[in-house]
């Protein structure tokens, strides 16, 4: 399944490393599309997609914060600064490029030079004191939760697909207005925190030590959701009763991890510089 994101649904990607310096996607030989265009979104609607099928990407009705999220694939707490209307004003952003074999990875990368080309946007990478969550093992003998297990899935060369109501070769985000889920099959547990992190009002650090794939399940209560407005009926969304336990209760029934509120340092991106689109 390519990469899609709707309100409710949202497939597992690789997690991104930031570096040290000033972030400029016009570098040279930085990848862009052959065709491009941002169009300011007035429908009023709530609902958004971001779809990376091979070649494409339809990103429908977004905020540009969020599409500097996906492009750079960070969640909200290390995307800092920037005029208020990058949360409220809402964009069409469709591009494409020849080759079917164009993957999500390199789609994201035409997206930071659309950005770069398009909206003057800047950005440079900082190592900051602030408060976090630090991820740990929440069992002395290192026993995982009943939800996370090793997985055996073989899925190098694979793409991201739920067959049977399973999830493959990735991450699969439910989301309901009060609640959410995270489903996974053969997925690499760094792409677990990152996923997990969007949920988080602080930037979500990794001390657990685990490392390689997993299959999991986490279903939790969420005050915050991952992605901007309210979710439609429909797609994969996950239920909201009283019975689903706060996402720091999940993830340390379901899981045997543990969320430890902290300070320390984490990794950010700063917005320099962003102006609205033109027209095109």
């Amino acid at each position: 399944m390519h990469a899609t994101v709707h309100m409710n649904a949202i497939a597992a990607v690789i997690a991104l490393s930031v570096g040290s310096v000033t972030v400029c996607a016009q570098d040279r030989g930085a990848p862009s599309f052959d065709a491009v265009s941002i169009k300011r979104n007035t429908s009023g609607e709530r609902r958004i997609r971001f779809e990376t099928p091979p070649g494409r990407l339809n990103a429908i009705n977004v905020p540009l914060r969020f599409a500097i999220r996906q492009a750079y694939r960070l969640p909200e707490s290390r995307v800092i600064g920037g005029p208020a209307w990058l949360d409220s004003d809402r964009f069409d952003i469709v591009g494409t490029a020849a080759g079917d074999a164009i993957t999500s990875d390199v789609i994201r990368q035409m997206l930071r030079t659309a950005l770069a080309e398009r909206v003057g946007l800047m950005l440079h990478d900082e190592t900051r004191q602030m408060p976090i969550y630090s991820l740990v093992l929440a069992r002395s003998d290192g026993t995982l939760g009943p939800n996370l297990r090793r997985s055996s899935m073989d899925c190098a060369g694979r793409r991201s697909q739920v067959v049977g109501g399973h999830v493959q070769c990735g991450v699969l985000v439910s989301q309901a207005p009060t609640s959410a889920s995270l489903r996974g099959g053969g997925a690499a547990f760094a792409d677990v925190v990152r996923l997990l992190s969007d949920f988080l009002e602080r930037p979500l650090i990794d001390n657990t030590g685990l490392a390689g794939t997993f299959d999991m399940e986490l279903q939790f209560t969420a005050a915050r959701g991952s992605l901007p407005g309210a979710p439609p009926g429909g797609l994969a969304t996950a239920p909201a009763t009283d019975d689903i336990p706060s996402i720091f209760t999940a993830v340390q029934e379901q899981l045997g991890l543990r969320l430890n509120a902290t300070t320390g340092t984490a990794d950010v991106l700063v917005i320099d510089r962003v102006t609205p689109p033109t027209e095109n």
